[in-house]
Order: structure tokens, then C-alpha cells, then sequence
């Protein structure tokens, strides 16, 4: 009932929550944010600044090509018609104010809240518009003093590419001939996948040799005092192959890393878990007696049970108690039988004095916590945490896969490939020669025996070991694997894993969980998450004289 429950308030406050954001974005409903609308009006201004710096960009770059340094990169200058840059600007800051007058200004002079999306991915396209029109005119003058530098520098620079090559080289042979070499051996399956994550290392490293040639063969040109030395492609050449090095070396980090991946096995048993409920009263007090309203406010938190928590949060509750002043004395009075006992509250607790009388009392804020506890297992070695605070969506999400694997990771899986659909224990390792084998009963059934270590997992949840059947894991592997959770069956067709399976519930293990001694096993309630959420800042309608 609370769970069923708790789904229809979420979906409630969440559309609450949704139509505040937008409220808020929308300036509560007046039209477009004003800050939005200003953005928007400023861009024919900022296309037209950018006009000018256009032509400032040009004027500087035709004033460059008249000094004598001008003369040993015009060659290259005409060949990339470097000029046409000031034009191609140009036309871009065409273009954007064309975005303007045809898809922006129409949305802004219609001025509804609810457009702010559109106008907002408009103003971005404009201004990246512009954007690209100032890097296309600050081009010329910057790509002047690019290839100036590379002839003044050409001894260095040809040093320096011939060192950056000759290292992406070593990185790439080194992981080659190490770690990727023993994974393929190691792991001949994952071959494909292996030479995948490589590829893009191999792939720099052929590229860097084709640009040191281009590098090699100007500076022979420049040396030799030839008037055909491309300097333009040297410089292009060897600052590619310095780029080259640096995403070689995040490679060779990379690479190396998920190398080692294939090597390891874990697997993230869900254990246990727990929800406490939280509810802050509220008191305000006053003088019935006297003609001047002087309250005094003071709050006291306590922890209930899931019942008591929702009955606390309940829509329709105002004021869960008062105090009434009368001739023989002031009176108490609640109106949430039983659990005012439950909140264990002296209802003049921090009492005021100063001639107080009467009171109020509400529950003025609500809140749930969620708890996780896991068995952790790595390469047959197990743990288990202490409570790890979750959040309630992802309690939710795992409500039913108490006693499960809700994460593994077998030997010879990459961390890209590892299994976060729920599944029994070591259901992902099953058929794996790294952890058993498979042998056959009396019957002539197959059933999963587990090496050593590994044999935890045949006794999780009954005191003499259990097995994996050939035809359960098969099931499992061929319809469930990667796709969604997996409970298996009973011979009666009732879930056999999870939180409401049969195995759990049956457990001696399961049964001494916090879980169980809550009742969660009787009442398979999830939680009563969201009940709350709307008190804050309530309290009575009606308080003091």
C-alpha cells in the first residue's frame, strides 16, 4: 500500500518540481526572462562590433604585407589565400545576422515563456556564428607569425619532431610488444577488443612518421638553400606530430590500464538495507491572555517508523497537537492518538515562560534516509561494508535484488563489458574456467562446481552448499545476460532470487538482516519516499491570539 503509494506522490512532486524550474526560467510567467530577452537584443550590436574588428583584423594584415618580413611568407600567403579569410568573415557575420532576422527576432518579439529554450539555443548558435567569423580574420596575421617563427627556427623545430616522433615510437612499441602482446596470448578471445583500444595509438604513430617525412624533406630543402623548402608544411607537419605525443602519452595510460583490466574479477553483492524516517515538529506558543502576540518557536526532531512517518505526512493533517488555555490551567490535546507517544515529546520542552498559555504543534519537515550495505568479493577474497548512504532512486531501483549480484565483473571482461543487470551471485562467473568447472550428478544433469575460493558463492544462502544447474545458467546466459535482472524459477513458478525469492527468504543468513527484522520480508514495502515533501515551510493555518 505505502509503495503503491509513495509512486503517485513522486509523480506529483515531480510535476510540482518541473513547473517550479520552469517557473523560475520563465520569470513566473511574464514572458521571456528579461536577462534572456537582453541577451538576445545585444547581438546585432555584437554582429556589428564584429564587423568593424573584421575590418581593423584587415587593415592591419594589408599593412603587414607592405613590410620587408612580409616578403618570405608571401608564397604561402597567395597559395592559401590568405586575404580571402577578411571576406569568409565576413560572410559568416552575414549569416549570423540573417539567424537574427529570421529565427531569433520572431521568437523574442512573441515573448512567451514558453519559447526561453529555443530563444536560449538560438543566441548560442548566433554568437558561435560569430565566433568563427573572429578566428577566421584574426587568421592571416597569425598564421604569418606561425611560419616566420618555423624559418627562424627551423634547426630546432626539426629537433624537436624528430625527438616527439621518435618518443610516440617508443610509447607505441612498448605497448605493443608488453601489455598487449600477453593480453592477446592471455586472452585470445578478446583479441578484436584488444587491437580496437590499440588501434588508435597505432594509428597516431603511422601519422607522426608521414608527417617527420614532410618535416625531413623541407628541412633537406632548407638546408641546401632551395627556394621550394614548404615551411608552411613543416610548420602544419610538426606541430601535428607534438599533438601527436600528447594524446600518445594519455593512450599510453589508457591503453595500459585497460590492459590490466581483463586480469581482475569483482562482484557486488547486495546484502542488506535499511530506511530511516525523520519528522521535525514545530511548536508555537502565546499568551491567550494578553493583547499583544509575542510567539515563541521551538522544534524538536525525532525518528519514527514507516507507518508513523506516513500517517505525520498525511495531506490532510494540520496541526498534530495544541495546548489550550483554560481556568484550572492550560490543557493538552493531540490529534494523532498513539503517535504523539511514539514522538516521546514534553510538550513544554524549552517552554518560553514570559506568561505562555497555549500552543501549536505541527510537523513542520519531513525526511527519509536510504541505506545500502554490500558483500564486496575480488578475485575470491570477500568483504563487507558498513552502511553506505544511497539516494532514494537508486534504493528503489535495487528494492528487489536483495541477496544479488547488482554488479560483476568475471576474469577476462573489460570494465566496458561488466554486468549491472541483477543476477543470482556468481551466475556471471559460471562457465568460466578461471573459477570451476562443470560436472555431472547421479542423474547425468551438469551442474557449475567452484574452485576453492570461489565455493563462497555455493553457500550464500543455505548452510550445505548449492550449485547452478547447466539448463538455469544457460537460460540465464542466452536471455538475461547484459538485458535485464534474472530471478530464476522454483519448479512451482515462484521467483527463486531477490528480494521476494524463495531462497532469500528461506536463508538463515538473510533472515538475521536488518531487513528481515523490520518486517521487510512480511510487507515487501519499498519505503513511503516523497511523503514529506511538501511540508516544508508549513505548519497551521490558523496560529496565536
Amino acid at each position: 500500500m505505502i509503495h503503491k503509494r509513495k509512486h503517485l506522490l513522486m509523480g506529483f512532486i515531480t510535476t510540482l518540481t518541473i513547473a517550479g524550474l520552469i517557473a523560475v526560467l520563465t520569470g513566473c510567467g511574464a514572458g521571456l526572462p528579461k536577462e534572456l530577452k537582453s541577451e538576445a537584443r545585444a547581438l546585432p550590436d555584437a554582429i556589428k562590433a564584429g564587423k568593424s574588428q573584421v575590418d581593423q583584423h584587415k587593415d592591419k594584415y594589408k599593412t603587414l604585407t607592405k613590410s620587408s618580413e612580409f616578403k618570405i611568407v608571401e608564397r604561402f600567403a597567395l597559395k592559401e589565400n590568405w586575404i580571402q579569410k577578411f571576406q569568409l568573415a565576413h560572410d559568416e557575420l552575414e549569416r549570423a545576422k540573417e539567424l537574427y532576422d529570421k529565427d531569433l527576432k520572431p521568437l523574442v518579439n512573441e515573448n512567451k515563456p514558453e519559447l526561453a529554450p529555443q530563444v536560449k539555443q538560438q543566441i548560442t548558435r548566433i554568437k558561435k556564428v560569430i565566433q568563427d567569423a573572429d578566428g577566421l580574420s584574426r587568421y592571416p596575421v597569425s598564421r604569418f607569425s606561425k611560419i616566420k617563427k618555423t624559418i627562424y627556427n627551423v634547426a630546432a623545430l626539426n629537433s624537436r619532431a624528430k625527438n616527439n616522433s621518435e618518443h610516440i615510437n617508443r610509447i607505441t612499441n612498448e605497448i605493443k610488444t608488453g601489455p598487449v602482446v600477453k593480453a592477446i596470448a592471455d586472452f585470445p578471445d578478446l583479441s578484436d577488443k584488444i587491437n580496437s583500444r590499440f588501434a588508435p595509438l597505432s594509428k597516431i604513430e603511422r601519422q607522426s612518421r608521414d608527417h617527420l617525412s614532410v618535416v625531413k624533406t623541407v628541412y633537406d630543402q632548407h638546408t641546401a638553400g632551395s627556394s621550394k623548402a614548404d615551411y608552411a608544411a613543416f610548420t602544419d607537419s610538426s606541430d601535428a606530430i607534438l599533438q601527436g605525443l600528447e594524446q600518445a602519452k594519455i593512450l599510453e595510460t589508457k591503453i595500459t590500464r585497460e590492459m590490466a583490466q581483463p586480469y581482475s574479477s569483482y562482484t557486488k553483492i547486495l546484502k542488506d538495507m535499511k530506511e530511516e524516517y525523520f519528522v521535525t515538529v514545530k511548536r508555537e506558543s502565546w499568551n491567550e491572555n494578553s493583547d499583544y502576540y509575542d510567539p515563541r518557536f521551538a522544534t524538536f526532531q525525532r525518528q519514527v517508523s514507516p507507518e508513523a512517518y506516513e500517517a505525520l505526512t498525511a495531506d490532510n493533517l494540520d496541526t498534530i497537537a495544541a495546548i489550550t488555555a483554560g481556568f484550572t490551567g492550560s490543557k493538552l490535546s493531540n490529534k494523532i492518538g498513539g503517535l504523539w507517544k511514539e514522538l516521546s515529546i514534553n510538550p513544554t520542552e524549552q517552554w518560553p515562560g514570559r506568561g505562555h498559555n497555549a500552543a501549536s504543534f505541527w510537523v513542520e519537515d519531513a525526511k527519509e534516509t536510504y541505506f545500502h550495505k554490500y558483500m564486496l568479493e575480488q578475485d575470491g577474497e570477500t568483504k563487507e561494508t558498513d552502511w553506505e548512504k544511497v539516494n532514494a532512486a537508486l534504493y528503489d531501483a535495487n528494492f528487489e535484488y536483495l541477496g544479488m549480484a547488482i554488479l560483476a565483473k568475471p576474469y577476462g571482461v573489460f570494465e566496458q563489458d561488466r554486468l549491472t543487470q541483477a543476477a543470482p551471485p556468481g551466475m556471471a562467473y559460471v562457465g568460466n574456467a578461471k573459477y570451476g568447472e562443470w560436472k555431472k550428478d547421479n542423474t547425468g544433469n551438469q551442474f557449475w562446481s567452484w574452485y576453492g575460493k570461489y565455493a563462497l558463492f555455493s553457500m550464500l544462502f543455505n548452510m550445505r552448499p548449492s550449485y547452478y544447474s547447466y539448463n538455469s545458467w544457460n537460460g540465464w546466459n542466452n536471455n538475461y545476460r547484459n538485458t535485464r535482472p534474472y530471478f530464476g524459477k522454483t519448479q512451482k513458478g515462484f521467483r527463486k532470487y531477490g528480494t521476494s525469492g524463495t531462497l532469500v527468504k528461506q536463508s538463515p543468513g538473510f533472515q538475521s538482516t536488518n531487513f528481515a527484522k523490520s518486517g521487510g520480508f512480511r510487507s515487501q514495502t519499498a519505503s513511503v519516499r516523497g511523503a514529506g515533501a511538501s511540508l516544508r515551510g508549513g505548519g497551521p493555518k490558523n496560529k496565536g491570539k
